[in-house]
C-alpha cells in the first residue's frame, strides 16, 4: 500500500553526508499543499474587501493592497502595501498589462508580479499561467489599459479580475462542490415509483368517477321510464272513467243546461283529480330544465322535479282546468329509507281558486 498520512513527529534516523538529519515520517510541502487544495478554492479573501486590489499610485506605479490569498494550496500573504512600477507607455498602439498573483515552484515562493502586454491597435492582455502541472501558476489580480505616451496611470485605467472565478476567484468555502450522483439516482428512483403508483391512483379514481355517473344515469332513466308507465296507464285509466261518466249525465241535463252541465265538470274534476293525480288524456313534453308539461283539452298540468330543504327529492304537479273556477296543486315527496323509517311517498293536494279582475 501507498497511503500517505500526516503530519504526525518524526524521528530522527540518521544525518546525511552535509551533516542534515534525516527523519522517518518527513512529508513534501507538495503534499500539504495538496490537502489545502482539495479543501478551499484558489483565490483572494473576500474580506475585507481590498484584499490584494490594485489601485493607481503615482505616475505609471501601482499600488497593490495587503492581503491573504491561496494559490493551489500554497498559501500567499502581505501585511503591507506593494508597489509595483510599470514600464513606459508605448509610442504607438496601446497595450493591456495583467498584475498577477504567482505560486513560482521554481523559486520556491509566492509573488506579485506584472506580465506586460503586447502593443497592438487591438490589444489582449496576456495569457494565464494555469496547467495541471509545471513551474508556475498564476492567479489575475487586474488587468492595466496603457494608452500611447500615456505617463500617469488612473484607476479608471484599471480593471478588477478578483471576483472573476476564471481567472482569480474569492475564497468564500471549505469545499466547493459535492458528488451528489448518488443521492439524485435515489432521488429519481423514487420519483419514478412515486409517478408510477400516482398513475394507477388516478385510473381507478377515474373508473370510479365513470362508474358512479353510468349508475346514476340508469336510475334516473329507470325513474323516467316509470313515471312514464304511470302516465300512461292513468291516461286510459281516465278515459275510461271519463267515458263512464259521460255515458251517466248524457239526457240528465234540466232547465239549466249550461249551470248544471259546469257543476257536473267541477265535481268531475276534483275527483278524478283526487283519485288519479288530476290528469286525463294528454301530451306529455319533457323540458331540457328538467320541467314536464301536459297538456289536453281538460286540463294544463305543469310538473317541477326539485329538492327540499332536507334534500328529499320533490315534485309538484299543477292542474288547471280550462272549465270551472278550481284548480289543484300535487306535491309528491320521496323520502329515502333511513334507520328509523321505511323508504315513502308522501302526496299532498291544494286546491286552488282562479282569481277574477
Amino acid at each position: 500500500m501507498s497511503l500517505r498520512y500526516g503530519y504526525f513527529d518524526s524521528e530522527i534516523t540518521g544525518y546525511d553526508e552535509e551533516g542534515m538529519p534525516i527523519f522517518d515520517r518527513a512529508e513534501s510541502s507538495d503534499f500539504f499543499a495538496l490537502f489545502i487544495s482539495n479543501l478551499v478554492s484558489d483565490g483572494v479573501l473576500a474580506s475585507p474587501g481590498d484584499c490584494f486590489q490594485v489601485i493607481a499610485y503615482e505616475g505609471m506605479t501601482l499600488k497593490v493592497r495587503p492581503g491573504f490569498g491561496i494559490i493551489r494550496g500554497r498559501l500567499a500573504y502581505d501585511s503591507q502595501d506593494y508597489t509595483i512600477e510599470l514600464s513606459k507607455a508605448p509610442t504607438s498602439y496601446k497595450r493591456i498589462d495583467r498584475v498577477v498573483l504567482r505560486a513560482n515552484y521554481l523559486n520556491r515562493l509566492c509573488e506579485v508580479v506584472v506580465k506586460e502586454g503586447t502593443p497592438d491597435a487591438n490589444p489582449v492582455a496576456p495569457e494565464l499561467l494555469q496547467p495541471a502541472s509545471g513551474d508556475y501558476y498564476e492567479l489575475s489580480l487586474a488587468t492595466v489599459a496603457i494608452n500611447s505616451n500615456q505617463v500617469i496611470i488612473t484607476q479608471s485605467n484599471i480593471t478588477d479580475t478578483r471576483a472573476d472565478s476564471t481567472q482569480c476567484g474569492f475564497v468564500t468555502q471549505l469545499i466547493d462542490h459535492l458528488d451528489t450522483d448518488v443521492f439524485y439516482a435515489q432521488l429519481d428512483a423514487f420519483y419514478a415509483e412515486f409517478v408510477e403508483k400516482s398513475n394507477k391512483s388516478y385510473e381507478q379514481f377515474v373508473s370510479e368517477v365513470d362508474e358512479y355517473f353510468s349508475n346514476i344515469k340508469i336510475q334516473a332513466q329507470n325513474d323516467l321510464d316509470k313515471i312514464v308507465a304511470d302516465l300512461t296507464d292513468f291516461e286510459k285509466r281516465s278515459e275510461s272513467e271519463f267515458n263512464t261518466w259521460f255515458e251517466n249525465i248524457r239526457g240528465k241535463l234540466s232547465d239549466d243546461p249550461a249551470g248544471k252541465l259546469q257543476n257536473e265538470i267541477d265535481s268531475l274534476t276534483q275527483r278524478v283529480f283526487e283519485h288519479y293525480y288530476g290528469l286525463d288524456s294528454q301530451n306529455t313534453v319533457f323540458k331540457e330544465d328538467g320541467s314536464i308539461v301536459q297538456t289536453n283539452n281538460e286540463a294544463v298540468v305543469t310538473t317541477v322535479k326539485g329538492y327540499d330543504s332536507d334534500g328529499n327529492k320533490v315534485i309538484t304537479q299543477t292542474v288547471a282546468p280550462i272549465l270551472g273556477s278550481e284548480y289543484y296543486v300535487k306535491t309528491t315527496t320521496f323520502y329515502p329509507k333511513t334507520e328509523t323509517s321505511e323508504k315513502r311517498i308522501v302526496e299532498s293536494y291544494t286546491t286552488m281558486y282562479r282569481t277574477t279582475e
